[in-house]
C-alpha cells in the first residue's frame, strides 16, 4: 500500500498534496473538479496570465505543476511583506486579470464581460521566485470588473468573524488600502452582489454571514 501523499493545505472545499514530481494533487471532499475551473486557467494562461498549469484532470482530482513559494497572506502574517504594498500588488492582479475579456462559456456574474476570478485574495496567490501565480479558479465567471475586488473584500469581511481585536483592525486596515485602487462607485455599486454570493455559500458560516450583513449595513446602508 503506497504512502499518503504529504498535505500541503486545506480550504474550505478541498485538500493540495504534494505528489513528489514537481506537481501537486488539488482533490475536491465532495464533488468532482468544475470543468470551468480547468477551462479559466488554461484561459487565463493562454493569454499571458499567472495561473497555474494543468496536468491532468479525473474525477475529484486536479494534479497542477507545483508552484513553489509562500503566499501573500503567509507573508503578510509572518511580517515578511508590508501591508500597502501586497493590497498594490494584489490590486495589479486584478485589474491585470480585467483586462481579458470573459469566454461565453463562462458563467454570467452581473453586468459585464470581464474574466472573473471571484476568489482572488491573499491566500490564493502563491509568490514563486518568478512572481505572482493566482491558484484556486474554481469560481471563475464573467462580468463587471469591480465585482471580483468586490468579493475579494467579502472573503476579508467574513474573515473578521474569527479574528482578534488587533487582527480585525488589520483587515480592516487591508480593506481600506486594497479598495482605494479601484473607482470608489462602480465598487460601491458591486458590493451588495458579492455580499450576496459570499453569504449564499454553504461554507460560510453564521457568524461570518452576520459580519457580512453587519459590513453592508455600516458600508452601504
Amino acid at each position: 500500500m503506497s504512502e499518503p501523499l504529504p498535505l500541503l493545505a486545506s480550504g474550505r472545499e478541498a485538500d493540495v498534496f504534494d505528489r513528489g514530481d514537481g506537481t501537486v494533487l488539488r482533490r475536491y471532499r465532495d464533488r468532482e473538479v468544475p470543468a470551468h475551473e480547468v477551462r479559466a486557467m488554461q484561459y487565463a494562461r493562454s493569454l499571458g496570465y499567472p495561473a497555474p498549469e494543468v496536468v491532468s484532470v479525473s474525477g475529484h482530482d486536479l494534479v497542477l505543476v507545483r508552484v513553489v513559494g509562500p503566499t501573500m497572506q503567509e507573508l503578510l502574517l509572518g511580517g515578511a511583506a508590508d501591508l500597502l504594498e501586497v493590497a498594490a500588488q494584489l490590486a495589479e492582479l486584478h485589474h491585470r486579470l480585467h483586462r481579458i475579456a470573459g469566454a461565453d462559456w463562462l458563467a454570467p456574474r452581473g453586468n459585464g464581460n470581464c474574466l472573473l476570478h471571484l476568489d482572488l485574495h491573499p491566500k490564493n496567490v502563491i509568490v514563486s521566485p518568478s512572481g505572482p501565480v493566482v491558484i484556486d479558479w474554481a469560481r471563475a465567471a464573467r462580468g463587471p470588473a469591480a465585482l471580483d475586488p468586490a468579493a475579494a473584500i467579502a472573503v476579508f469581511v467574513t474573515a473578521r468573524a474569527n479574528a482578534g481585536s488587533d487582527e480585525r483592525l488589520g483587515i480592516d486596515a487591508f480593506i481600506r488600502a486594497f479598495a482605494s485602487h479601484f473607482p470608489e462607485a462602480e465598487l460601491e455599486a458591486a458590493l451588495p452582489l458579492a455580499l450576496d454570493m459570499r453569504r449564499a455559500s454553504r461554507h460560510v458560516t453564521d457568524a461570518e454571514r452576520a459580519e457580512l450583513t453587519a459590513f453592508q449595513e455600516e458600508t452601504i446602508g
